[in-house]
């Protein structure tokens, strides 16, 4: 008998406790993003832009290739000469249109070489490994992406990088993350000779 007193007491705490709801009660919850912000640094003598001189972060749009591949088509950056500061900047001409000082009271060329810094792939905004990637500038292949890092092929020199990727790993290692929401970030340097 004690044991069911026991028992009757506690079901009826229990459903005191969904009585006690009211309206009115609030929960709190707090929601986080992962990810890479992309973005630009630009320098006091230049700047990187989309096409055009555009002072923006170009995006583009991964696909799938009819042999599995994962495919990032060309994105446009542009090194223009900065005529305000990097705090300030003001999209000039291409840096190859421009001088600079040679310091002995003349001028001299400007030239510009881009290098591939950095390269993340990331699915459901995790970091993946295993999918090697090859970097390009419009096909030529600038850098190679492993498990192990990345692995400069060439630099490319001239004022527009047309940067693109492929990935280069068994579609069986590219399948698993089939459906996901995915993102490739490449960095990329720009020096100027």
């Amino acid at each position: 008998m004690k044991l069911s007193k026991l028992f009757f007491a506690c079901a009826i705490t229990l459903v005191a406790q969904g009585v006690n709801a009211k309206a009115g009660d609030t929960a709190t919850a707090t929601a986080n993003w992962q990810g890479v912000v992309p973005g630009v640094i630009q320098s006091d003598s230049f700047l990187i832009t989309g096409e055009g001189g555009a002072l923006v972060t170009p995006i583009g749009q991964l696909m799938r290739a009819q042999d599995g591949t994962i495919v990032a088509p060309n994105i446009q950056l542009e090194a223009r000469d900065n005529t305000g500061t990097a705090a300030a900047p003001v999209v000039g001409d291409l840096v190859s249109n421009t001088t600079r000082d040679d310091g002995q009271g003349g001028t001299e060329a400007r030239s510009i070489e881009w290098t591939i810094a950095d390269v993340a792939f990331y699915a459901n905004g995790t970091p993946v490994t295993g999918v090697d990637w090859s970097v390009r500038n419009d096909g030529t292949q600038l850098a190679t992406v492993t498990s192990t890092g990345v692995t400069q092929v060439a630099a490319h020199k001239g004022d527009i990088l047309l940067l693109n990727a492929v990935s280069t790993s068994s579609t069986s290692a590219i399948d698993a993350y089939t459906g996901q929401d995915a993102a490739l970030s490449v960095t990329v340097v720009a020096s100027e000779l």
